[in-house]
């Protein structure tokens, strides 16, 4: 009997036999078959929850329609195939083509990659398919020990990043009024108030040690609406919002109603360092021997800046969103401590009287107002409003009031609408609309009987107009993050904003956009990086932060700052001239082909120095802490 092995050879023998010469013209045809192109794919490298389509993008230097792809998983099974999608257009010079690859959902959780093959050869990272809880609920936390890693003041998480306690002089911190500058710099006196406020704790803004309202009030309020929202506790969550709200009750001087906006001074002058000329861990200001006129008394004995005094009204944007963090805070607190949440409401009431409403002309931010720019501040007077009309709902109020606030609330909303600037950022430090339609939507539902100035389908029309507004900006994802573009914040800020407009309408109609620009942020961008440290497999290594950077440089424990989320690509002029401070401890730049993937204005490097990208800051990673909460919970 002839065995298997046998009839394979007799086959193989007969084929060669009968089988033609190949001729020179066939040979020199075979040859003319284009080789395979390299590729880089791109991927959210957290990974896809189970159910959801898996979309990716794969970059080449020469054009491949037919390329195909596969996804694999860690032992080699093909789970899904297919033609990658159209040509999405040119990225750069070097990268001419991208091609959008949207594979089916994974139905089993594990660890996958895509493969492509044919016209073009690439292998993506590695990627997790699980339960939107499992994937972005360690994000969230993450975000919450980048807080902590933040605080300033004498109460610090122990263990983390070896913190101390800093700036104890701020516990009698010297109020001025606003600062006079020039080119950025103090320029003249500081104009004492004559008191003394306090001001310790708080958050670090950035990689420095200033301390602003303007964020803080930000990032606080949206720690507290996840707090709030989160169907399971996030570790530490609910402490380090609530930690933040006890600093911005300090900022409230209650019996003047005025508030301090800022603490610190950025670059100093006339002979005296700013926070910026100084490149030091926290603790070592509060060793320094100091007396007026020494060069770093500024560092030690840190100006507060006051806004609100002399029957000055407080601009809005900080009123609005400082009361809505009020009245967040006594959302959380009603249920345990209704006590600490009715004085909470009342704070919330007494800033937002304060705020300035009539010929508001250019809104406070920070000095320099160039740290944080912004022009619309009807949507702060709106959130400020609908929160506190949410906690008189929850501490039951008498009807009268809550209904009061309701009318309040939905006349700012109004007066948002009809704002030329409304709508065209989403969700970011600068307009918080999204947040607020969101919570009047749900306000209203126990006043079905109230008319308004606004209906809940305005509110929701809104949203729509915003995500389709960032739709037609963003048609192509991969581009997102381009000359003048913003970044890790506002895509951030449109995942939430997607998220919400669903859970209001059912409409899933922008959840593409939602979920393609949460994987940019996560490293479906042209550098291939997530821009969330500890998120993925490549992430930002070497971040302009001052605590990280310098423990970065010693023995023992490195600084990773887990859950910092910076910028990512700027505009190519941000990188120019990058110099050199005083003393980096350490002159960190991790790899050197990224100016490989810069293109259409934007450039990306991972540099200590190059702070436009790599700089983390408390309203980047609070919006990104409220995205994995909602994420984790829509897809369970």
């Amino acid at each position: 009997m002839l065995t298997r092995r046998g009839a394979l050879l007799l086959l193989v023998l007969i084929v060669t036999l009968v089988a033609p010469a190949v001729t020179p013209q066939t040979s020199t045809a075979a040859s003319r078959v284009p080789a395979a192109v390299a590729a880089v794919v791109r991927v959210n490298q957290v990974g896809y929850a189970v159910g959801e389509p898996v979309v990716a993008y794969a970059m080449t230097r020469a054009a491949a329609p037919t390329a195909t792809y596969s996804v694999v998983d860690e032992e080699g099974v093909v789970v899904s195939s297919g033609a990658v999608g159209p040509d999405t257009g040119r990225w750069s010079e070097r990268w001419p083509h991208v091609y959008r690859v949207a594979a089916p959902a994974v139905a089993e959780p594990g660890r996958y990659r895509i493969v492509l093959a044919g016209a073009a050869t690439g292998t993506s990272p590695t990627f997790t398919v699980d339960g939107g809880r499992q994937l972005y609920e360690p994000l969230a936390a993450n975000g919450v020990r980048f807080f902590q890693a933040q605080r300033d003041g004498a109460k610090q998480v122990p263990g983390l990043l070896g913190r101390r306690p800093s700036h104890l002089a701020d516990r009698r911190a010297r109020a001025y009024e606003p600062p006079r500058l020039r080119g950025g710099r103090l320029a003249g006196e500081l104009r004492a108030t004559g008191r003394r406020v306090n001001v310790e704790g708080g958050w670090f803004d950035a990689g420095d040690y200033l301390k602003f309202v303007e964020t803080t009030s930000y990032a606080d309020a949206l720690l507290l609406v996840a707090t709030r929202d989160a169907t399971r506790p996030v570790p530490g969550l609910r402490a380090e919002a609530l930690y933040g709200a006890r600093w911005l009750d300090r900022a409230w001087l209650e019996r003047p109603r005025t508030l301090v906006y800022q603490v610190g001074i950025g670059e100093g002058g006339r002979g005296l360092l700013g926070d910026h000329d100084v490149w030091r861990l926290p603790q070592a200001d509060d060793r320094r021997r100091v007396r007026p006129g020494s060069p770093a008394y500024l560092l030690k004995h840190r100006p507060a800046f006051v806004t609100g005094a002399r029957d000055q009204r407080i601009s809005p944007n900080l009123a609005g969103r400082t009361a809505a963090a009020f009245a967040l805070a006594a959302q959380v607190l009603a249920a345990d401590s209704p006590q600490r949440a009715r004085a909470y409401l009342a704070k919330a009431r007494g800033v937002l009287a304060r705020a300035k409403t009539r010929q508001v002309g250019r809104l406070l931010t920070t000095s320099p107002h160039s740290y944080y720019e912004e022009d619309e501040w009807r949507d702060d007077l709106e959130l400020g409003a609908v929160e506190i009309a949410l906690a008189g709902q929850v501490l039951k109020v008498p009807l009268a009031r809550q209904r009061a606030d309701l009318r309040q609330a939905a006349h700012w909303a109004r007066a948002y609408l009809r704002s030329p600037r409304h709508g065209w950022y989403t969700l970011a430090r600068d307009d918080q609309s999204a947040l607020a339609h969101y919570d009047l939507a749900r306000a209203l539902e126990a006043h079905p009987d109230l008319r308004l100035a606004v209906t809940r389908a305005d509110l929701t029309g809104d949203l729509a107009a915003q995500l389709r507004i960032a739709r037609t900006r963003y048609a192509d994802p991969l581009a997102f993050g381009g000359d003048e573009d913003p970044g890790a914040d506002f895509a951030f800020g449109v995942a939430v904003t997607e998220r919400r407009y669903r859970e209001l309408t059912g409409d899933g109609g922008f959840a593409a956009l939602g979920g393609s620009l949460r994987d940019w942020a996560l490293g479906a961008n042209a550098w291939g990086t997530s821009l969330v440290i500890g998120a993925g497999s490549t992430f930002p290594r070497c971040p302009h932060h001052q605590i990280a950077n310098i423990l970065a440089a010693r023995p023992g424990p490195g600084g990773t700052l887990l859950g910092a989320v910076s910028n990512g690509p700027a505009e190519a002029s941000a990188f120019r001239g990058l110099g050199r401070p005083r003393a980096y401890a350490r002159r960190c730049a991790a790899g050197s082909g990224w100016a490989a993937f810069d293109g259409q204005g934007a450039r990306y490097r991972d540099d200590a120095r190059a702070y436009a990208a790599t700089e983390p800051a408390i309203d980047y990673v609070a919006v990104s802490v409220l995205a994995f909460v909602l994420e984790g919970r829509a897809a369970g």
